[in-house]
């Protein structure tokens, strides 16, 4: 009797280390199941994010493209102009060669100038994944400057770069880092729809915090924001233009996140807003 008992004891016991043991089974394949989800969930945010990063930096583009043609112009007008005056000088006898000199050197300036707002403009407008590499933050402000030059003129607004210190490395993506301050200068212009030329400026800074990141600012004198609005600015949507889709700094809150940094904006003593965000230095600076 002890022995059929002891049979019983151990069939039920068997019985229960199978029950255990599909348990476990059918939470471990639930857990893949469900992080498999969870990954495609994240890939597809990710193109998501990365086709709204595109479609906003076409539409950069497209704003600009009447300032961006016009200043194209100028280097293909000098071009022209200077290879028809070379024309008339090689007629001539004797041949001045110095003045012939003069000119070729003007035409490759001119191309390079040329040169230089088409790949500014193909950087802004190409579709890829992020790349993450060691870029320079000073060189990347650089380009976003001269990319702006044209707007800024046509807009009357004045570009500055005050305090920006060099050799400060960050690991992001330069496309994307453009994108940002593009964002950001153009969202400023917007805020200053009119006023005297002169006063109507944009403002780049730099600085280090502490020995593990940097600052950037980029400021405008316009109207400001609303101090109720402040907390809702990089909301997506949200916006105070009459045609504004409310996603530009929204796009830039993400990209900065993305990389580890922090966005915030406040509105400057005397007029004018004032963004600033941070990002983890490539390499800790010496103490």
């Amino acid at each position: 009797m002890r022995f059929g008992e002891a049979a019983v004891g151990d069939h039920w016991q068997m019985i229960a280390i199978v029950l255990v043991l599909l348990l476990q089974g059918a939470l471990l394949a639930g857990l893949l199941v469900e992080r498999r989800r969870r990954r495609d969930a994240e890939l597809e945010a990710h193109r998501r994010l990365l086709e709204l990063t595109h479609m906003n930096r076409s539409a950069a583009a497209g704003a600009m493209s009447a300032s961006i043609a016009h200043e194209l112009n100028q280097p293909l007008g000098a071009i022209l102009s200077n290879a028809e005056a070379a024309e008339i000088l090689l007629d001539a006898d004797p041949l001045d060669v110095t003045q012939i000199k003069e000119i070729l050197a003007d035409i490759r300036r001119a191309d390079q100038r040329a040169s230089e707002i088409i790949v500014g403009l193909r950087d802004l407008l190409q579709r890829k994944e992020m790349e993450r590499q060691e870029i320079e933050l000073s060189g990347v402000i650089d380009n976003v400057v001269q990319l702006l030059d044209a707007e800024a003129k046509q807009r009357k607004v004045e570009m500055n770069i005050e305090r920006v210190q060099r050799t400060l490395f960050v690991r992001a993506d330069p496309v994307h880092l453009r994108q940002v301050l593009l964002n950001l200068a153009l969202n400023g212009m917007d805020a200053m729809p009119s006023g005297v030329p002169g006063a109507r400026r944009i403002t780049f800074r730099s600085a280090p915090v502490g020995l593990s990141a940097v600052e950037v600012a980029v400021s405008d004198t316009g109207i400001g924001i609303p101090n109720d609005k402040l907390k809702d600015v990089f909301e997506p949507f949200f916006t105070t233009k009459p045609h504004g889709t409310g996603l530009g700094l929204s796009i830039v809150r993400t990209i900065i996140e993305s990389y580890g940094g922090s966005i915030r904006a406040d509105n400057k003593v005397g007029g004018g807003a004032i963004f600033r965000f941070t990002l983890p230095l490539a390499t800790v600076q010496p103490a």
